[in-house]
């Protein structure tokens, strides 16, 4: 199921014929395959446009233009109150890196979207506030906040975002290594550039380190800094969730295993959060619930604390988790879901965490006792992670859907290898359309190991975008695949508007150096058009579909193709040579076929174009 190269269009021609009759050759269809970028999305009547493309679309700064950053992740998205245009989108980007004219470390794009007659979008050109005029914009730390690190997930609410700053480091040395990251290591000052909105903290001067590393509000409209959340905490944020109190933030820490934070802040008034308590999750012991564990953030007397919570935590026995990613509420349920990605071997971390005073979560010790293991045995393993659910009503945590199914060596090969599979969940969000809801589950692969990909030998990864109906149970048989992103890299980052149709979508550092088009190349953000029709699509095949209609994917491919249902088929190639007969199969293993344009022919009577690329 890894792709490298643009999606065809399916070409089908319907032929009478007995499956054991396929012919010896066929006469080839004529076409040019339909151009999609490197992304994998399924066909019609989805349109598939690149909206954004890091190190290729130039973004305007406070000095000039300048290339724009790479390593997409979060996409934060405003929506335009005037109904001029569609809304302003962020893009974060998870990287490091030393730029004269953007700044040293992550960074944002803003750009504002319109809407075309055809239902498609565009990127529209604006003039903002400080007088920066063109499409795309880097948003300013370098003169309001400071300079951020890996900008990773994110939040948005009620027309504000928060960026999270992920790569936690600990002294000034590990932020400018090898030439890259922050070449001024000199001491910050809190509010020099602009106030920082807390009382007594203006003018202090802390380490260059621990100014990274905090959830940073931003201005969407005008692309610049608002502010750090000193009082949040400081930590490896990947994402966050303010409730419809409008008090009530809860955040999500990519730590190291057993020792990552859930933490919840609640202002004091409402929209305001520069005042309020800050409270560490704790679950009770041997049960799913917990309570919250308030801790000191005053940012001006409690600073000790704030700049390294964990060491903190671990006194107060707070219940540390496997590597939280995104968390996003469902509208639906008022339940938020959580992705834990997971780590391979935890059992020494877990050891090292127990006996520094942190507790683990329920899930984790039923999974070790499933395994037979000690939750700190070096034979437990969590290969694909999951996704956590937690109701604000009880401050229970349970496992939603895990990660699977689970393969071995053996089975992880063209043929054998299940048609669905998850692996290490990282974004995470909720699509509204047609009157249903849908998770969006995307995949950040920890390797290619322990069947999180099919071994064709490529050393490489390609991740995947899954639907979930939530009106569903939350099993492998229910996912749909939404997108797959390109090889080497990470599908990451999501927004939804125009009532659920559109949404956007980022594939993050893909390793594709031998394809010449760009959007290959780079990091990407692409627009997904036409999911209201997808949706209704997707019901009706569900509840429609005639038996005997095989349906064949993954297209492109490069180890194997899949069929619905277990049929005859026969390939062809190119030149309408058959190179290829499988009888009651779901799978044809092409892994040793060349790269090219060929044909398959199904016991239904269908023939339909297929791309293998390498």
């Amino acid at each position: 199921m890894r792709m490298l190269i643009l999606i065809a269009a399916l070409v089908a021609a319907t032929f009478a014929m007995r499956a054991q009759d396929f012919p010896v050759r066929i006469e080839p269809v004529t076409m040019t395959p339909y151009l999609q970028g490197r992304v994998v999305v399924p066909p019609s009547p989805l349109k598939y446009q690149n909206i954004f493309v890091g190190g290729v679309d130039t973004v305007e700064t406070g000095t000039g233009r300048a290339a724009a950053k790479q390593w997409h992740d979060y996409i934060g998205y405003v929506s335009d109150p005037t109904g001029t245009s569609l809304g302003w989108a962020i893009v974060n980007h998870e990287m490091i890196e030393s730029n004269d004219k953007i700044g040293d470390g992550g960074g944002m794009t803003m750009f504002k979207l319109g809407k075309k007659a055809d239902g498609t979008v565009e990127v529209l050109p604006q003039t903002l506030s400080d007088g920066r005029s063109g499409k795309f914009f880097n948003v300013d730390f370098a003169n309001t906040v400071g300079e951020t690190g890996m900008n990773c997930g994110g939040i948005s609410w009620s027309g504000r975002v928060w960026t999270a700053e992920e790569w936690y480091q600990t002294n000034n040395k590990a932020i400018y290594s090898d030439g890259k990251g922050f070449r001024d290591t000199t001491d910050f000052e809190i509010g020099k550039m602009q106030p920082s909105g807390f009382a007594g903290l203006d003018g202090k001067k802390i380490k260059r380190y621990e100014n990274l590393n905090w959830m940073v509000e931003i201005d969407p409209k005008n692309a610049k800094a608002v502010r750090k959340q000193y009082n949040w905490g400081r930590q490896g944020f990947e994402a966050g969730v303010i409730m419809d109190d409008q008090k009530t933030v809860y955040l999500f820490e990519d730590g190291d295993a057993g020792k990552s934070l859930l933490s919840k802040f609640v202002a004091e008034t409402p929209g305001d959060f520069t005042k309020g308590d800050l409270y560490f999750y704790k679950q009770d012991a041997g049960q799913f619930t917990g309570t919250w564990v308030k801790v000191p953030n005053n940012p001006a007397t409690d600073w000790n604390i704030l700049v390294a919570p964990h060491a903190w935590a671990k006194t107060q026995g707070i219940t540390g988790f496997t590597r939280l990613e995104w968390g996003q509420i469902n509208k639906t349920d008022g339940k938020i879901y959580i992705t834990e990605t997971g780590n391979d071997k935890p059992g020494s971390r877990y050891k090292s965490a127990l006996a520094e005073g942190w507790t683990l979560p329920k899930h984790t010790y039923d999974r070790a006792a499933a395994q037979g293991f000690a939750v700190d045995s070096s034979a437990y393993w969590d290969y694909y992670g999951r996704v956590l659910v937690f109701d604000p009503t009880d401050n229970s945590v349970k496992s939603y859907i895990e990660g699977g199914p689970y393969i071995t060596d053996a089975q992880a090969v063209p043929g054998l290898y299940p048609e669905k599979h998850l692996s290490n969940p990282d974004g995470i969000g909720f699509l509204y359309v047609n009157g249903k809801t849908f998770m969006v589950i995307e995949e950040d692969l920890n390797g290619t190991n322990f069947g999180r990909m099919p071994n064709t030998g490529m050393r490489g990864t390609n991740c995947e975008a899954w639907l979930l109906d939530m009106s569903k149970a939350p099993t492998f048989d229910n996912l749909y695949r939404l997108a797959i992103s390109p090889y080497g890299s990470e599908i990451t980052g999501f927004a939804s508007f125009d009532d659920g149709n559109t949404v956007l979508i980022n594939s993050q550092h893909p390793d594709n150096a031998t394809i010449g088009d760009a959007a290959a190349k780079n990091s990407l953000t692409f627009a997904i058009t036409g999911m209201k029709q997808l949706v209704s699509s997707i019901d009706k095949d569900q509840e429609d579909r005639p038996q005997g209609v095989v349906m064949v994917y993954p297209n492109p491919t490069s180890s194997q193709l899949n069929f619905s249902e277990p049929t005859d088929a026969a390939l062809y190639d190119a030149s309408g040579a058959r190179v290829r007969v499988v009888r009651s199969a779901t799978t044809v293993d092409i892994a040793d076929l060349a790269s090219g344009v060929y044909y398959i022919r199904t016991a239904d009577g269908a023939t339909q174009l297929v791309v293998i690329q390498r």
